[in-house]
């Protein structure tokens, strides 16, 4: 009977190590090639869990069976680094350049409740240098501006904003920079088709040169009340479990194809810039996933650098991960990673950072 027990986990152990080493699989292969890899990058937290099981079990046994969920565990190292960090939480140092990214979900627009000041407070606190802002509504009065008024509170000298058309709000939808540094120029990096995301870069006159930022808002799922239902409690019907399934993957399927077009576009963009770059705001995507792997290559992660725990960015059910990131050049080095929860549904992201000394 023991025998037949072990034969039986042993099989749920090798499908577990298959699912881990194919979420492996999600950051090389475009959603757009196959799509359902996207979904094990996901679900990676929980696949590893799954197999840190496996291998205790065996291991209590002292069975050679553990080496299986060990060796891909090992395999993937380098992932577990981008989404789990043990450091020791060292005390605020001083940095050159303080960073923040925020997603302000439009500042509780959809809500009845604005909370820009919270942010415009957080930002008095922080003193970034640069301040990148995604799903920012921008209301505008005879006198004054959501624009105008934060860049006001928060002391900074120049800022931008790209608009996007939606006829659903009032006032202007778009994305923000905000910063100290002299903005040289500015500009958006095309997505095709209608989408309510967007990406755009400004080029600043830092201290030791000009850099470009990406503000960057990657395709969201979109998720509708019924799918989060759906998520919280199971339906008891079948029929209805199966059709509502097949509307969660399907709109999961569209946006995962739309950011990998998003992604390509924003790499093909980077790759022709002459000057280094800063990437700072919304994946919607975790750190095992294409979107990360493609736009975080030949840059350092403030997380990885100087985070700790998990770094969950993300306040809600799915994805309940870090899909909020600041990536730096690797002419500096972190001084600090910080996340702030304030009133929207992503958390704010601050981090400072150091030029490397030679």
């Amino acid at each position: 009977m023991i025998k037949f027990f072990r034969r039986f986990v042993f099989t749920f152990n090798i499908l577990a190590v298959i699912f881990l080493l194919g979420s492996y699989l999600s950051v090389l292969i475009s959603p757009a090639e196959a799509w359902m890899f996207s979904l094990l990058g996901l679900a990676y937290p929980f696949i590893l869990f799954v197999n840190i099981l496996f291998a205790l079990f065996w291991l209590f046994q002292f069975k050679i069976q553990a080496l299986l969920s060990i060796a891909a565990i090992v395999i993937g190292s380098s992932f577990f680094n981008q989404s789990f960090q043990f450091r020791k939480e060292l005390p605020n140092t001083d940095s050159d350049i303080n960073l923040v990214s925020y997603n302000a979900g439009l500042f509780g627009y959809f809500q009845s409740h604005w909370y820009m000041g919270e942010l415009a407070d957080q930002v008095k606190e922080l003193k970034p240098n640069i301040l990148c802002v995604q799903e920012f509504l921008n209301l505008k009065t005879e006198k004054t501006s959501t624009m105008d008024s934060l860049k006001k509170l928060g002391g900074f000298k120049y800022s931008y904003f790209q608009s996007l058309k939606d006829g659903r709000k009032k006032g202007e939808y778009g994305m923000a920079i905000f910063s100290q540094y002299k903005i040289l120029e500015t500009a958006l990096v095309h997505f095709d088709g209608l989408t309510g995301n967007m990406c755009f870069y400004a080029d600043l006159q830092m201290d030791s040169g000009v850099y470009r930022v990406y503000n960057v808002h990657l395709q969201s799922f979109k998720f509708k009340k019924q799918d989060y239902k759906f998520i919280e409690q199971l339906p008891e019907d079948n029929d209805e479990k199966i059709k509502q399934s097949k509307g969660l993957l399907k709109r999961m399927k569209s946006a995962y194809l739309k950011r990998s077009e998003q992604v390509e576009k924003i790499r093909e963009h980077m790759l022709e810039s002459t000057v280094p770059y800063f990437v700072m705001g919304d994946f919607n995507d975790p750190p095992v996933s294409y979107s990360y792997s493609t736009l975080s290559k030949g840059l350092k992660d403030a997380f990885v650098e100087n985070g700790f725990g998990m770094g969950k960015t993300y306040i809600g059910l799915m994805p309940n991960f870090r899909i909020d990131y600041i990536l730096y050049p690797k002419a500096f080095e972190g001084a600090y990673y910080k996340t702030f929860k304030l009133s929207s549904d992503h958390s704010l992201v601050a981090s400072g950072l150091k030029y490397k000394k030679e």
